[in-house]
C-alpha cells in the first residue's frame, strides 16, 4: 500500500479516536454500562490509531523507523492547559486526563527527558517561555549568586570552613625543620528551606470563563522567584527563612551618612570602601568583589548626581571612549541585567532589596559580593510542583500551588560580601 493511502488511513484513525474520546466524556455522567462501553470503544480506537501510525511510519521510511512531526495540542492561541490540568486532577475528568496524557507523550518524545515539570507534567513550550521571563525579572540577586544543585535528600547542606590553614615557608638550611601548622576546620550547616506560593482561582474562572492561563501561570512563578530572591537578600535565618546576606554577621561594611557623590564613592570604591575590604580576602576566597546590587531608586539617585557644572557624573555608555573622567557609566539594557558600572564592577538593580531599613525605616542598602563565595543551592526544576489543591471553606476556589526547596549561604566567607548602609541612603 502506498504512503499516501496509509497517511489517509492514519488521519482517519486519529479522527475516530478523537470522536471516541468525545463520546467517553459524555458517557462519564451516564450509567456504568454506558461508561464501560464508551471506554472500550475509545481503547479500540486508540489501538487502531497507533497501528495505523506504525504502518504509515514504516512505509515512509522504507521499512525503517522515522518520526512524524505533529504540533502540540496546547499552544499560545489554544490555551486550555491549566483548565485540563484542573479537570484531570480535581474533577477526575477522563477526557481532560486523556488530553494531558497525549500532551505528556508528545513532550517526552520531543525532548526525551522530562525537564521543567509541573507535578510530573511537562508544561507546553509557550508556558516555559513565560517561566524564563518570570525567573529573570523576579530574582536578580539570586541569579547572580554561585549556583549549585541541591542534594536529592536531606534537610541541610554541610560545607567545611577553614578557620586556620596550613603554613609554608622557606627551609632555613638542609635538615632544618620546615614550617608546619595544623589546619582548623569547622562545619557550616545550611538549612534547606521551602519557598512556596499559590494563586487562588475561582471554579467559575476555570469552568466557565475565557481567561488567559498565561497570565495566571506567569504571576504564580513570579511570586515564587520574588519570594526566594527576597529571602536570600534579607531573610532572618529563623522561622523557616534563609539567612539573607544583609543579616550575615561579619560582612564587610561601610556607611553613607549624607548622600553625595564623594561619600558614595568612598563607601563603595574608596580606600576604606567595601570593595577594598572584600578584596583583602581574595587570597582566601579565591575571588575578588565582582558585582554590585542596589534598589532601582538608588541607581536613579546615582544617575541624578551632578558635578559643579551640572553635568552628570554617571554618564551613558554609548561607545568606547565616550565617558571621560566619569564616576560611573550606565546603559539601558533593562531590569534583570547590568544597568551600569561603578569602579569597574557591573551594577544590578533589584526591587526586592528592602527600602524600609535603618532607624527611620526608610533606607535601602547597597550590596557588593564576590559571587563565588555566595552560594545558592536549588532543585534543577524548582519550583518543583504545580498542582491544584482543594481550598477549605465554601468560597468555590481552588489553589494553584507551587513550591521548591533551596539552601543559601553568604556565611562561609562572610567578609567576601559587603553592605553599604546609613542615613544617606533614603
Amino acid at each position: 500500500m502506498d504512503t499516501a493511502t496509509l497517511k489517509g488511513a492514519y488521519e482517519r484513525a486519529c479522527s475516530a479516536h478523537d470522536a471516541a474520546l468525545t463520546r467517553l466524556g459524555k458517557a462519564a455522567s451516564g450509567s456504568d454500562e454506558a461508561w464501560a462501553a464508551a471506554k472500550a470503544f475509545a481503547d479500540e480506537a486508540k489501538e487502531a490509531a497507533e497501528a495505523a501510525k506504525a504502518e504509515y511510519e514504516t512505509a515512509r521510511n522504507g521499512g525503517g523507523r522515522f518520526s512524524v512531526v505533529e504540533p502540540d495540542m496546547y499552544t499560545k492561541d489554544s490555551g486550555a492547559f491549566l483548565t485540563d490540568l484542573y479537570y484531570s486532577q480535581l474533577k477526575n475528568d477522563p477526557v481532560a486526563a486523556e488530553r494531558i496524557g497525549r500532551h505528556q507523550a508528545y513532550e517526552i518524545e520531543k525532548y526525551a527527558v522530562a525537564t521543567g515539570t509541573l507535578g510530573g507534567i511537562i508544561p507546553p513550550q509557550y508556558l516555559v517561555d513565560l517561566y524564563a521571563k518570570a525567573q529573570r525579572f523576579g530574582r536578580v540577586f539570586a541569579d547572580q549568586c554561585r549556583s549549585e544543585d541541591l542534594p536529592d535528600v536531606g534537610m541541610s547542606v554541610i560545607i567545611p570552613r577553614l578557620t586556620a590553614g596550613t603554613s609554608a615557608a622557606v627551609q632555613a638550611s638542609e635538615s632544618a625543620t620546615v614550617s608546619t601548622q595544623d589546619p582548623t576546620e569547622t562545619d557550616l550547616t545550611i538549612n534547606v528551606r521551602t519557598v512556596a506560593g499559590y494563586s487562588p482561582v475561582s471554579r467559575q474562572t476555570l469552568e466557565r470563563a475565557s481567561y488567559s492561563e498565561a497570565i495566571l501561570f506567569e504571576d504564580l512563578i513570579a511570586r515564587y522567584h520574588a519570594a526566594l530572591d527576597t529571602q536570600v537578600i534579607n531573610g532572618t535565618g529563623s522561622a523557616g527563612q534563609h539567612l539573607g546576606v544583609l543579616n550575615v554577621t561579619g560582612v564587610s561594611t561601610a556607611t553613607i551618612s549624607t548622600w553625595s557623590a564623594a561619600n558614595a564613592w568612598a563607601a563603595i570604591v574608596g580606600e576604606t570602601g567595601v570593595i577594598a575590604a572584600i578584596n583583602q580576602w581574595s587570597a582566601t576566597v579565591g575571588a575578588n568583589a565582582n558585582k554590585i546590587f542596589m534598589h532601582p531608586r538608588r541607581w536613579g539617585a546615582f544617575m541624578g548626581l551632578l558635578d559643579s557644572q551640572n553635568r552628570p557624573l554617571v554618564v551613558p555608555a554609548v561607545g568606547a571612549g565616550a565617558a571621560f573622567n566619569a564616576m560611573g557609566t550606565g546603559h539601558a539594557e533593562g531590569y534583570g541585567g547590568p544597568v551600569g558600572a561603578l569602579g569597574g564592577l557591573p551594577v544590578y538593580t533589584d526591587a526586592n532589596i528592602p527600602t524600609n531599613l535603618g532607624a527611620g525605616t526608610n533606607q535601602d542598602d547597597i550590596i557588593v559580593i564576590a559571587s563565588p563565595a555566595v552560594i545558592l543551592w536549588e532543585d534543577n526544576n524548582a519550583p518543583v510542583t504545580l498542582a491544584f489543591e482543594q481550598q477549605a471553606g465554601t468560597a468555590l476556589q481552588v489553589q494553584l500551588v507551587c513550591y521548591g526547596y533551596s539552601a543559601f549561604t553568604a556565611g562561609r566567607y562572610p567578609a567576601a560580601s559587603g553592605v553599604v548602609s546609613g542615613a544617606g541612603l533614603t
